[in-house]
């Protein structure tokens, strides 16, 4: 549905406004970001495609039940064995994985799977190009944010990491990602047709198929549109209508595997074993509120920050807490060398980290302060917290020794987003000159430093 000029103007006063404010001051023409953007992601594509050919299949978290699991859908069309392996794990992913590795062997490939890790490093691309479209879409004159935004989620190690194994993560990223475009664009065009809804619904069901947890994506559309008929009373009903088609189409996609999850197993969402004890008694304090300083800099590796959430999610995110990429299992031992390469990646990821959670707290603090400005704020700011909420969550109701389920991983789809906030932090950062000419350089060296590791 259609709506008026000014209701339109409602919900883009925001960035109009800002774009009059500050049209002199950032010095980055749109065509010169465009053209960087894209040099970025040349250069990730071609760092993503060789690792999902370097980087063996049976590496990444889970890969040999993941790998069996794709075999059995796509060469006997059978889901894994009631309780036996990713049996929890939609087969979304799966599917085209082991179509993709049936493949392979037809090519004759010394590793068929490799073709299953190269759907991820697509994917991976695929992604960052809706970062930008992103980028572009809530902040249409403000080149440096597009710009920044893309260049943090080309050097954030988890995506590249993630991307190079045999992993469901990435390709529902990049449905995350998708759906994000959409709600972007149903804000910022003020059009909340039953067309977009579809879209926005059947990108979040299929969301759920390659990654349960990801309904936490539901989540944050539903209220992103609830935000909408509340405060703009023209666009109330359009923005209902829309959020309800979207939600019963995202309940109706993957409504066939929840009934069989529920049918067989006590959780169709993460069937898992938990402790018989009240949920926030599982972990002691210190895992909600000690980040394990020194350890988290300067030992940021399995074995130090036990029972931390903090430590635990930061060094898997920036390094290589679980030993799956630098050292580890069919990678040698840690030597001295692969401990110093560790250490510089939990020191270069502490400025991108800040200048991305200052970006977050600055776009849900406008939201909030100031809602009718711009409330298209929210799709940057809150995927991330209902990510990490959802990690926090799996730490919590399946707590492990090792820290096994606080993983960066599992909030991968809500890199774009947090991709978004460091890009807005950013250029509101560089728009003193003297302290944009600093980020630049730092930022750059940072990311010329971390090509190293990412390079598998």
């Amino acid at each position: 549905m259609q709506v008026s000029r000014d209701a339109r103007l409602g919900l883009t006063l925001g960035p109009r406004r800002e774009a009059r404010r500050f049209r002199n001051a950032v010095a980055l023409t749109a065509r010169t970001a465009t053209v960087a953007s894209a040099a970025i992601l040349v250069l990730f594509a071609v760092v993503a495609v060789h690792n999902a050919f370097t980087y063996p299949s049976i590496g990444g978290y889970d890969a040999a039940e993941y790998i069996s699991y794709a075999r059995g859908i796509a060469d006997d069309g059978v889901l894994p064995p009631n309780g036996v392996g990713a049996y929890y794990t939609p087969p979304g992913y799966m599917a085209i994985a082991g179509l993709m590795g049936r493949l392979g062997g037809a090519l004759d490939m010394q590793d068929p799977d490799h073709l299953g890790q190269l759907v991820n490093a697509l994917a991976s691309v695929a992604t960052g190009v809706l970062v930008f479209l992103l980028a572009r879409v809530l902040w249409p004159a403000r080149p440096v944010t597009w710009l920044a935004s893309v260049g943090f989620f080309a050097f954030f190690p988890v995506v590249l990491k993630t991307g190079a194994m045999f992993h469901p993560e990435p390709l529902g990223m990049l449905i995350t990602a998708g759906a994000l475009l959409v709600l972007a664009r149903m804000l910022r065009t003020g059009s909340y047709s039953w067309k977009l809804a579809l879209c926005l619904g059947l990108l979040l069901g299929a969301g759920q198929l390659v990654r349960a947890w990801s309904i936490w994506m539901v989540g944050v559309a539903v209220v992103v549109l609830a935000a909408v008929a509340i405060l703009h009373r023209t666009l109330r009903r359009s923005a209902l209508a829309a959020g309800a088609i979207a939600l019963l189409v995202a309940v109706l996609v993957p409504l066939p595997w929840y009934v069989h999850q529920a049918t067989r197993y006590s959780n169709p969402v993460f069937d898992r074993p938990q402790e018989d004890r009240f949920v926030l008694l599982r972990r002691p304090l210190a895992f909600y509120v000690d980040a394990g300083y020194p350890d988290i800099v300067f030992h940021p590796w399995q074995g130090h920050l036990n029972d931390r959430f903090i430590g635990v999610l930061y060094s898997e995110t920036w390094g290589d807490y679980f030993g799956i990429w630098a050292w580890g299992p069919g990678r040698g031992d840690r030597t001295d060398a692969i401990d110093a390469s560790l250490v510089r990646q939990s020191l270069l990821g502490i400025l991108p980290t800040a200048i991305a959670l200052a970006g977050l707290v600055a776009l849900l603090g406008l939201a909030i302060a100031r809602p009718r400005e711009d409330i298209a704020r929210l799709v940057a700011a809150l995927p991330p917290i209902a990510a990490t909420v959802a990690v926090l969550y799996l730490g919590v109701a399946y707590p492990t020794s090792d820290g096994d389920t606080v993983k960066g991983t599992y909030a991968l789809a809500a890199v774009p987003a947090f991709a978004l906030c460091f890009g807005f932090a950013v250029d509101v950062l560089a728009r003193r000159r003297a302290v944009g000419v600093v980020l630049t350089v730092l930022l750059t060296l940072s990311a010329l430093a971390m090509l190293p590791f990412l390079f598998w």
